[in-house]
């Protein structure tokens, strides 16, 4: 039961120290921005992510996906970017220089008569740093 425990200890210790903590890309100065502009029947989406820290910080992607968006309703997902697109299915890193930001784009088309408040969510897709930006918006 000791050795069961001790090596959940580690385990969580291993996680924590490879960035799986949520909390740890603000310690390492990534910050995240989501801006949601809505015009006519269009929505777009800005999801910045920017290095404030002062050294660089890498980033380890599983795939070719980068980021993604969704979209919520009363805590139900309504739309979500990645939902009908490819990406190609291989190890790759980039690495967010001190004073950096990489941004990111989409646009939805919502539904018509779709109407109220949505909550609107961007995340990096980095499999070593969980960033995530959420905003409320209006649809009329």
């Amino acid at each position: 039961m000791a050795v069961l425990s001790l090596l959940g200890f580690l385990a969580a210790c291993a996680a924590a120290a490879n960035g799986a903590n949520p909390h740890s890309a603000a310690r390492e100065g990534l910050v995240p921005s989501l801006q949601v502009n809505t015009s006519g029947n269009t929505v777009h989406f800005t999801l910045q992510i920017s290095n404030t820290g002062s050294t660089p910080v890498p980033l380890e992607f599983t795939s070719g996906q980068s980021f993604d968006f969704a979209v919520l309703q009363a805590g139900r997902e309504v739309w979500r970017w990645s939902a009908d697109q490819m990406f190609t299915q291989a190890l790759r890193s980039e690495t967010l220089a001190p004073g950096a930001t990489r941004s990111y784009e989409a646009t939805w088309s919502p539904p018509a008569g779709m109407r109220g408040e949505l909550t609107a969510s961007g995340v990096l897709a980095a499999s070593n740093r969980r960033v995530e930006q959420r905003a409320i918006f209006r649809l009329p």
